[in-house]
């Protein structure tokens, strides 16, 4: 897979996913796949309101973001340090990260 350049999201998709009154939570990170590529990964998350809560906002505190962005971190490490360029493509698509990062934090905020 020599012609990969990589994946984003428009701009016009992560306008729609910003929303006021939620916090946003952002991290990278650069793994080394199996077969020696160094892919850098980004990640953005959001808060969700429970759903039974009154509060029109609602934040995060600070050391819920950092233990979230460590989580994020963590997973998107050991998700692509684990296989090759090619099998990483093929997760990335389905959104099969994302689901796992959003089902590992879900116990933090």
């Amino acid at each position: 897979i020599s012609d990969f350049h990589g994946m984003t999201l428009t701009r016009d998709k992560i306008c729609s996913l910003i929303k006021k009154w939620h916090t946003l939570i952002e991290a990278n990170v650069d793994v080394k796949t199996t077969d020696n590529y160094v892919v850098r990964m980004f990640c953005i998350a959001f808060t969700k309101k429970h759903p039974d809560q009154v509060a029109s906002s609602c934040y995060a505190q600070s050391a819920q973001i950092r233990k979230i962005r460590k989580k994020m971190v963590d997973i998107m490490t050991q998700e692509a340090g684990k296989v090759q360029l090619r099998e990483l493509v093929k997760k990335l698509i389905p959104e099969a990260i994302g689901k796992e990062i959003e089902k590992q934090t879900q116990g933090i905020f």
